[in-house]
């Protein structure tokens, strides 16, 4: 039999534990909380009341969680073409997604979370505390790197094959007119030019 939560020695053990204790409280304390909650608002404003913010936080989570990816594809793309890092728009999207999870649960402190979520400078406000808690305060750089759209290449340029999976062949050449052919050998050209 295999445990949920295999021991760990050495130096990694230490950093662990909070993390373990953690993710046991939202699996286990959280919806007891939430049940608790729910039954107490019920009790408060009436069982139907209680079902229409349930339902009516769950719709409003999935419409989000709906249109959220386009959106943020969009941002994205847009951030790109001006030569900014996307690191904002996929981060903005991604507390987007979290709110919208967050309201599709039911209980009233995950509707709370995700509602507080939706306010912008909320969610910046999430979004930094959560990049410098994954890098740990560590200095990060992002470059950008330009590439030729479609619409810039040049027939020719080396790039199509590539993209097509087709064979790159590096060397020189000599681009031959057609009246410098000798139309009987077409391999070498005549001397006549």
């Amino acid at each position: 039999m295999t445990a949920v939560f295999p021991a760990i020695r050495g130096p990694m053990a230490s950093k662990d534990l909070p993390m373990r204790l953690v993710l046991f409280a939202l699996l286990t304390v959280l919806p007891l909380v939430e049940i608790a909650l729910l039954v107490k608002f019920g009790q408060l404003v009436g069982v139907w009341l209680t079902l229409v913010v349930v339902v009516g936080t769950a719709i409003l989570g999935a419409g989000i969680l709906q249109r959220q990816g386009f959106t943020t594809m969009m941002r994205t793309q847009e951030a790109m073409m001006r030569g900014e890092p996307p690191v904002g728009a996929m981060m903005d999207g991604a507390m987007m997604v979290m709110a919208g999870f967050f309201l599709i649960l039911p209980g009233l402190i995950t509707d709370t979370m995700g509602l507080l979520l939706l306010i912008p400078p909320v969610r910046h406000f999430v979004a930094r505390r959560l990049v410098a808690g994954m890098f740990g305060g560590a200095d990060v750089h992002v470059e950008v790197f330009e590439r030729e759209s479609r619409q810039e290449r040049r027939p020719g340029s080396g790039s199509r094959g590539v993209e097509n999976g087709g064979p790159v062949i590096e060397g020189d050449f000599e681009r031959l007119d057609e009246r410098t052919v000798d139309p009987r050998n077409k391999d070498r050209p005549s001397d006549k030019s």
